[in-house]
Parts: C-alpha cells; structure tokens; sequence
C-alpha cells in the first residue's frame, strides 16, 4: 500500500536522470541511506527542490510497489551553504558524502549527527582538522577504530614511544611486529596519542584540540590511507585530484 511519509534527512548527493528528473541520495536517522526522485527538478520553476547538503524534513510519497520515493515538500533546517564556500569545503564534505554511502554499520542516527555536525562546523573553515574528525569518528562507528593502547593482533601492549604499523589481514594499525606491509603505512607516537585521545572526547573538544599544521595534514593523510586499506576501496574523491589542489600535499 502506498504511503506518505515523513523523513528527517540530509542530501547527500544528487543526479541528474532522464531529462527533466533528479535522484537525490539522503542520509536519514531512521531509514539510512536511501533514494528520492524530485520529478520536473529539471525544467519547472515551481517544482519543489532540494540542494546538495540540504537538512529538512521531507515529506515524502512512496510508492511501495514499485519501491520508490518521490519528494512531495520540504521544511528546511539548514541548507549548509558554506559546504560549497571554497575547495577546502568542497573537499571535506564531498570526502564525508562519499563515506556516507559506504557505511555498513545497522544504526544510523549516530552517523547523521556525525555528518550533519561535522557541515556545520565548515563555518570555522578548519578543513584539515574536520574532514580527520569525521574520519576517525566514522571509524569508529563502524567498528574498525582500535584502541591505540594494545596491539589489536597479538594483543600486546603498546610502549610510549612506539611507532605503529599495519596488518593487512586484520585491517588494522599494529605493532612494528605484526606490521606486514612493512612500514608501508606508519603512525608515530603523537598521531596516535592525538587519534585515540581525540577519538574520546566530544566532537566540539576534540576540534579544540592544538597541533601544528604540519601534523594536521600528516594526520589527515595517514586516516585517508588508512580508511582506504581497512575498506578495500579507493575513494573518489581521492582520485579527482582536488585534495592536493586543495591542500598542497603533493608538495
């Protein structure tokens, strides 16, 4: 039976289909991930829309036997305008959206909250230490961020001054012993204690937290490897070549 229905939700992406059509991917609290047609985005000017990163409660007709949803009205929260404000904005949300879609986990609400905080941090424009934030927050939800104190392979504790490596069997940082790519991926003493205090702490203090910006953007790269080998993926927004545009870390 068809139904209309009400979704908190958040647009993650949007697409262009047929010629005058649009499908919007949301994130909702309730459902997860899921797909919204906006029929006549494309052409009429009195169509109802919504924009990329746009945070509303839809109001929504779905039609359950042929299992789509098409958007009947919107009552925005925010439509996050400074996530397209500048590359570095551009960036972190694109990199957040992407890893949005590729998440596993079965509760969704802890992720909204996550990816809807995180956009409206962009008004700081601190992009480095937000797009680390939410990656090592992402982890975490998804249940692959150890505990940086003990070695997740052989169980042995770490010392203070340790650097780690990488299993690739496991997924996971390790000690130099258990590390089997052979230091291809290496996290030194301050990054992990800035990973594992930082992933401990709210969002908000955990923005706070002062590194220089050298160790930002190593930090920032080491947890784009790292989520990239514990996933199996090479992310899109990885290959666009808008990071080192963005960020210089060709340089």
């Amino acid at each position: 039976m068809d139904r209309n229905e009400k979704l908190l939700s958040v647009v993650v992406k949007t697409t262009r289909i047929k010629e005058n059509d649009r499908l919007l991917t949301l994130l909702s609290p309730d459902i997860g991930v899921y797909n919204l047609t906006v029929y006549g985005a494309q052409k009429s000017k009195k169509c109802v829309k919504a924009s990329l990163y746009t945070e509303a409660v839809f109001s929504v007709y779905h039609n359950k036997e042929r299992a789509v949803r098409s958007l009947v009205d919107l009552e925005v929260i925010s439509i996050h305008e400074q996530a397209s404000s500048s590359l570095g904005a551009i960036f972190t949300s694109s990199l957040m959206s992407e890893l949005v879609m590729l998440y596993k986990g079965e509760t969704f609400l802890p992720l909204y909250e996550l990816f809807t905080s995180c956009l409206d941090e962009l008004d700081d424009e601190n992009y480095v230490t937000i797009a680390t934030q939410f990656m090592i927050r992402y982890m975490k939800l998804s249940g692959l961020l150890p505990d940086f104190i003990y070695c997740p392979v052989c169980g042995r504790a770490y010392d203070r001054e340790e650097t780690l490596g990488y299993n690739s069997s496991f997924s996971v940082p390790c000690c130099s012993n258990c590390d089997n790519i052979y230091s291809g991926l290496i996290l030194p003493k301050n990054a992990r204690a800035y990973i594992r205090d930082s992933a401990n702490a709210p969002l908000s203090k955990a923005l706070e937290f002062v590194i220089s910006p050298m160790q930002a953007s190593r930090i920032m790269r080491y947890m784009l490897r790292y989520i990239g080998l514990s996933l199996g993926v090479e992310l899109k927004v990885m290959k666009s070549g808008l990071i080192d545009a963005t960020f210089n870390f060709g340089n």
